[in-house]
């Protein structure tokens, strides 16, 4: 368990940096706190491109208060907990449908400032299914 909890947080800082280098047009990424989590919740709408698949799907993203998530994403579901962590937002998945239902999923988010509207823009790895990334807007 620790090796492979070793290889996958690995993956996720490879996948974040990734991501920053590929969003730098997308907006100015803000170096959360934990006084930022009120910016979270609230209803995201994106795209994501789900493990074991090879395109972007419509997706709908939900953060409550309480920083408990589901996240829509054509016939994919997943459930779980966000929380800010060294800077970015943190996702570990709970639960979920679909092919998502099965193994260990975790992910990482970027705060995109995008001047009218913010952006949660990151990558993550499902233990069963391999790489996913994601990209999700709301207004401010």
């Amino acid at each position: 368990m620790v090796k492979y909890r070793k290889k996958c947080e690995l993956l996720v800082i490879v996948l974040i940096a990734s991501a920053l280098a590929g969003c730098a047009s997308s907006g100015t990424a803000k170096q959360l706190t934990a006084a930022d989590a009120a910016l979270l919740p609230g209803m995201w709408q994106g795209t994501v491109n789900p493990p074991g698949t090879t395109g972007m799907v419509p997706a709908s993203l939900t953060i409550k208060p309480d920083g408990t998530y589901s996240t829509d994403a054509g016939a994919f579901s997943s459930f779980g907990k966000a929380e800010i962590k060294d800077g970015y937002v943190h996702f570990f998945s709970t639960s979920g449908t679909g092919s998502l239902a099965v193994g260990e999923r975790s992910g990482t988010a970027v705060l995109m400032d995008r001047t009218t509207s913010w952006g949660l823009t990151g990558s993550g790895y499902s233990s069963v299914r391999g790489p996913y990334n994601f990209d999700f807007s709301k207004s401010k």
